[in-house]
């Protein structure tokens, strides 16, 4: 009877130190899966809408740093949604926990991948991606400007219209024209009876003449 109650005694504490052994390894082997370095932050960040187009990408990362080298790639891509590569050719910059690479351009509206290859200081390395979107507006003033030139036609045009004649102009002359056509002929007829009767005039005058120049002689 005294045996059980020493061990019931102790049963308790027994208890509470396997706890504490199984909460300390699962501790040693949860903290290794966890300590690799990663992304931390980036400009621009992961899904934002930027109102401008940025002049570079820059990445921080968690830990001491990231490993450089000549054998070590270390480097960003800004894939358009053609995949073009709008980076700088030049390897990306790496200063102690941050990565960053200028912009070969200036980046038009439309949607971006920014995929980004590391090794870090403590061995391990990897390759994400993430995505930002540029929707820049264009200023009043350009819009405006674009907007009448196309609505304006080009000068030389204004030109050529302005020395060509109207529509109207031509149907007016070709109706002028074919009026005095048809008032001409309406006279025609009357000309040639004046003309008749001025020949027919002169004949009886010559031929009095003849009449009286018979009776003399």
């Amino acid at each position: 009877m005294k045996t059980y109650e020493h061990r019931s005694a102790h049963l308790p504490a027994v208890v509470a130190l396997s706890a504490a052994g199984a909460l300390t390894l699962a501790g040693l082997t949860v903290v290794p899966a966890h300590a690799h370095d990663s992304l931390i932050g980036s400009n621009p960040e992961a899904g934002e809408i930027l109102d401008a187009p940025p002049s570079e990408v820059v990445l921080e990362f968690s830990g001491d740093g990231l490993t450089t080298g000549d054998a070590v790639t270390n480097d960003i891509w800004v894939l358009d949604e053609e995949e073009e590569n709008w980076a700088s050719a030049e390897p990306a910059e790496v200063e102690g926990s941050t990565m960053r690479t200028d912009l070969a351009e200036e980046l038009p509206s439309g949607e971006y991948e920014v995929l980004y290859r590391v090794v870090y200081l403590d061995g391990h390395d990897e390759e994400l991606s993430f995505e930002f979107e540029v929707d820049a507006e264009e200023p009043e003033g350009e819009v405006a400007a674009e907007e009448d030139s196309q609505n304006e036609p080009a000068e030389e045009d204004q030109e050529a219209d302005a020395d060509a004649p109207a529509a109207g102009d031509d149907d007016d002359d070709a109706d002028l024209t074919a009026d005095d056509a048809d008032e001409g002929g309406q006279w025609w007829p009357i000309l040639i009876g004046l003309g008749a009767l001025a020949a027919v005039a002169a004949a009886a005058v010559l031929l009095r003449r003849r009449l009286r120049r018979d009776d003399r002689s």
